[in-house]
């Protein structure tokens, strides 16, 4: 069974066959139980108190005359619409007059914290809002684009162009390499990228090119990155990655080569590194001063530990 990673596990039905009926996704907006997500800025509202999610209903956003012109449709929570709303900067400030103790805050601050369903749900709507964000005109033709399919489509104003867009995401592939010395004890490449704090390291990951297979990217990015040849490519587990849009693809492979020969452009340095010296890692953000970890919401993390704790991930 495949893990559940942080982002993942959206319990909301996408409900796609109502995204292309404009008339029902008006009257889903309409509603007085529908439940609106904000945003502002990329970043989600959290009660920093209770580590939750801050949503409203359209009936308690209207009591307190804050109004939305439109949302974007994320899905059905049981037989209630879920909408996500992109805010100004007013309208931010009275989201957060509604609850004393709510922030809007990075979702790579406050995500680790949440629910793993909430965390996955604001992930969604954190992408979707992106991605409308990076395309208010149409790439052909300049035309300004507008929204449709409950803010899931793009269409070109220009009835010359009509072009139609949808949101996209970039896969990317994220692996752990290990080997074993000659005195039979196991070890992992882990790297650091020069725009990373001191001393935190982590698995090598890169994008996945045109035209080339997810184990053909593993082995091309490892060999690129640090020199090392690889077999024996596995797939592991996904995790979306909203940040801002792609979905990590996540593998082990077997190191055929020892030697390491960074690119300094994506590493600034790497290492081979045992069992034994990854339990004494400290963690991305601690105050501790040795080598640390990255974040424990993502799949590079599930990758070390698992390799680290079980021999296998």
């Amino acid at each position: 069974m495949k893990p559940s990673l942080h982002y993942s596990g959206l319990t909301l039905d996408r409900a796609d066959n109502l995204r292309r009926d404009a008339t029902k996704i008006s009257q889903l907006w309409g509603l007085e139980q529908t439940q609106i997500l904000p945003l502002h800025e990329l970043k989600n509202l959290i009660d920093t108190t209770a580590n939750v999610v801050v949503s409203k209903t359209r009936a308690q956003l209207a009591e307190v005359g804050l109004q939305h012109s439109e949302g974007s449709f994320l899905g059905l929570d049981a037989d209630r619409a879920v909408f996500a709303v992109n805010c100004n900067d007013n309208e931010a400030a009275r989201w957060q007059a509604l609850n004393a103790d709510s922030r809007f805050l990075d979702l790579r601050t406050a995500g680790p914290a949440l629910p793993k369903s909430q965390a996955a749900s604001l992930a969604y709507a954190r992408g979707l809002i992106h991605w409308q964000q990076q395309n208010p005109f149409c790439a052909l033709c300049g035309s300004a684009n507008e929204l449709k399919n409950g803010g899931h489509m793009m269409h070109c104003t220009s009835a010359a162009c009509a072009k139609q867009l949808f949101p996209r995401t970039d896969p990317a592939v994220i692996m752990l390499v290990e080997r074993v010395s000659e005195s039979g004890e196991r070890l992992c490449l882990l790297g650091r990228s020069p725009a990373w704090p001191e001393r935190v390291y982590s698995t090598l990951a890169g994008f996945v090119e045109t035209g080339e297979t997810l184990e053909e990217a593993v082995a091309r990015e490892v060999y690129e990155e640090s020199g090392i040849e690889v077999k024996g490519v596995r797939y592991i587990a996904s995790q979306p990655w909203p940040f801002p849009q792609s979905i990590m693809l996540g593998f082990i492979a077997t190191a055929t080569t020892e030697k390491i020969t960074i690119d300094p452009v994506e590493l600034e340095e790497a290492h081979w590194f045992s069992e034994s010296e990854i339990a004494g890692f400290g963690n991305w953000g601690d105050e501790s001063t040795g080598a640390k970890l990255p974040r424990p919401d993502s799949i590079a993390r599930h990758l070390i530990d698992s390799w680290r704790t079980s021999g296998a991930v």
